[in-house]
């Protein structure tokens, strides 16, 4: 990762990077086994009852993608409602191809589920055909599955030509009105210290905001 490497060379400190899913970062940090976690879900209030404190640095657009085939560029968001909670099955109805309407999805517990069922479903029962254990496999599945539909954070996965990005009203995921946003923040026991604030200073500081601007990522100040 460029920005580990970034921060390496500056400060001479090398991170043991584990990646997991946000629930498995922050239990890692209650748990003891790391000193700082990066999550997209937002602490409760008893975290912060504990003593946890959180520091947003950004915000990514949480995009919906569809296989390469699909012969649909733009959705509302009364269609994708329509679509992950299955009132919708096929593309027709959604002004594309008669084809089978392909629902994937990634495990429950990762923050873009989470975080998708409230922001574009309003926390209706989210229906799926296929559910993937990582957010980050859901575009392998979407690349492969002719007809399918699901929504991942924009990254390198985005950029596989069998994969689409669609609109979402007429909006694109650089629009600064699109709708489906996920904040990351850094998460400590206590107010950040040592090698941990070093490097929440590192990833708020210009150098690295330009970093995030350059991959699509929207930096956030405090």
């Amino acid at each position: 990762d460029a920005g580990l490497k970034a921060f390496k060379d500056k400060t001479g400190i090398e991170v043991d990077l584990f990646v997991g899913t946000s629930a498995t970062a922050l239990n890692r940090l209650f748990n003891g086994v790391a000193d700082i976690a990066s999550s997209a879900e937002r602490l409760y209030r008893s975290h912060e009852e504990y003593g946890y404190r959180e520091t947003v640095f950004c915000k990514v657009p949480l995009v919906v993608i569809v296989n390469a085939g699909v012969a649909v560029a733009d959705l509302s968001e009364d269609q994708l409602r329509a679509i992950f909670t299955g009132e919708a099955v096929n593309w027709k109805e959604m002004g594309g191809p008669d084809q089978e309407i392909i629902v994937v999805v990634p495990g429950r517990n990762t923050a873009a589920f989470k975080n998708f069922s409230q922001l574009a479903i309003k926390r209706a029962e989210l229906k799926y055909d296929f559910m993937t254990y990582r957010s980050t496999m859901v575009a392998q599945a979407v690349k492969r599955i002719p007809g399918s539909i699901s929504f991942i954070v924009s990254g390198p996965e985005t950029q596989d030509p069998n994969v689409r990005v669609i609109k979402v009203d007429g909006r694109a995921p650089s629009d600064p009105a699109y709708p489906y946003m996920e904040e990351f923040s850094f998460v400590t026991k206590g107010e950040p210290e040592g090698a941990a604030k070093k490097l929440v200073d590192f990833v708020r500081s210009p150098e690295f905001f330009e970093m995030m601007k350059a991959q699509g990522v929207m930096p956030v100040k405090q």
